[in-house]
């Protein structure tokens, strides 16, 4: 799985501000964009080995939505699980935050996919 696999499926989220990793900073290190925002990150892949070589691979990732209010950001993490339906998610884990450096909230989706 890479980023590739991930992207087109939550491209539509959050007025299309889906970004790998990290969002957009101006020169002083402050977001350049208005929530909401999603950021996705693939947290780490680990390969099965057998005798043969390797089996499968199990990716883990991770989905964070940032917004004015904790709703939204719920809202829009909901949407985000099911766009990532197609992959199979398993072991699908919600996590509530808030950033208190950007003044918002954030709803994290954290999952594993095996391929």
């Amino acid at each position: 799985m890479t980023e590739a696999d991930l992207y087109p499926l939550l491209s539509h989220l959050a007025d299309g501000q889906v970004y790998p990793y990290v969002a957009p900073l101006s020169d002083d290190g402050q977001p350049s964009i208005s929530p909401p925002w999603v950021i996705f990150s693939l947290v780490s892949d680990v390969s099965t080995d057998v005798l043969c070589g390797q089996a499968e691979s199990r990716a883990s990732v991770q989905i964070d939505v940032y917004s004015l209010t904790i709703e939204e950001a719920r809202s829009i993490r909901d949407q985000a699980l099911e766009a990532a339906k197609p992959l199979t998610p398993t072991e699908i884990t919600n996590i509530p935050g808030y950033e208190p450096d950007f003044r918002l909230y954030r709803a994290t989706l954290e999952f594993q996919v095996t391929s």
